[in-house]
């Protein structure tokens, strides 16, 4: 016995479609997907991301759409520059080092950042373990490795 109106064969249609357009869409990075050159910048301008290294320290960064960047960790605190370059997320420092890194995505909300391998040359891949993960404060994390602290 059906209760209440059904949806039409063609609203079911029409809701399959969008959800398949959804799926194919660059923004709709799977995990352990490299997050491709012209989707970086719309995923992070504007974004303050809760991190951990690899080694198990926290940090905060924002990356502001001007392309400054504020970065904050247990040891202080240091203003740079952040941009897109060659595929990859950038960031260089006042008093600290910087580098670029390759970005995949792991869920809906983590990013995972990767060093480029040095021994590939120019068009070196990124190297086997990750350097970092952050996180969207303004929304769950989706990393695999949960942080025990927010930051």
């Amino acid at each position: 016995m059906m209760v209440g109106p059904q949806p039409s064969r063609s609203r079911l249609l029409a809701g399959l479609a969008s959800v398949m357009l959804a799926a194919m869409s660059p923004s709709a990075v799977r995990a352990g997907e490299r997050v491709p050159e012209g989707e970086i910048e719309k995923s992070l301008a504007g974004v303050t991301l809760d991190g951990i290294y690899n080694n198990g320290a926290f940090f905060t960064e924002t990356y502001n759409e001007d392309g400054s960047v504020r970065y904050h960790d247990i040891d202080g605190a240091d203003s740079g520059q952040w941009s897109v370059q060659g595929g990859k997320f950038c960031t260089f420092y006042e008093t600290q080092q910087g580098a670029c890194f390759f970005v995949e995505r792991d869920g809906t909300n983590c990013f995972t950042f990767f060093v480029p391998d040095e021994k590939g040359g120019p068009d070196a891949g990124p190297v086997k373990d990750w350097t970092s993960r952050g996180w969207d404060r303004r929304k769950p994390s989706t990393c695999p490795t949960a942080p025990e602290i927010q930051l």
